[in-house]
């Protein structure tokens, strides 16, 4: 039976804007219909089967799936690179594996094998998470 919510719901359920689920529907990705309950005629949407993605996410997360995680955490570019966690495009402060807590990032570009914070490597690896070890110099 098909799943059908209000296009607040919708927004919701898929993680984008009620804007993005009513372009959705203009442009046919998505399919509505009127609610025959509402005496206003509001749209309800016939939800999509799962795996259904945004487009401009979908592309947002091949795009973070390409950067590297390996970042410095101070200005100067000393100490260890971390493995950032998360590269939302929200996040306010870098999430580092290891916990170690800084208020920007900064490019890791070149850094050698031995510069990188052991507590970020071992959880990555624990975590079957992507080394970007083809971003490391020979």
């Amino acid at each position: 039976m098909e799943e059908k919510l209000s296009i607040q719901d919708a927004s919701r359920r898929l993680n984008i804007s009620q804007r993005d689920v009513r372009e959705y529907i203009r442009n046919g990705e998505l399919k509505a219909e009127r609610d025959p309950n509402s005496e206003h005629g509001r749209w309800l949407v016939v939800m999509p089967e799962d795996g259904w993605e945004d487009k401009f996410k979908a592309y947002l997360d091949k795009l973070d799936a390409s950067i590297t995680r390996w970042w410095w955490a101070n200005e100067q570019k000393t100490g260890f690179v971390h493995y950032l966690e998360n590269t939302g495009i929200e996040n306010v402060e870098p999430d580092y594996l290891c916990g170690q807590r800084s208020e920007n990032l900064w490019s890791s570009a070149g850094h050698t094998r031995n510069q990188r914070c052991l507590e970020c490597l071992m959880q990555a690896t624990e975590r079957g998470l992507p080394l970007f070890e083809e971003d490391l110099p020979d």
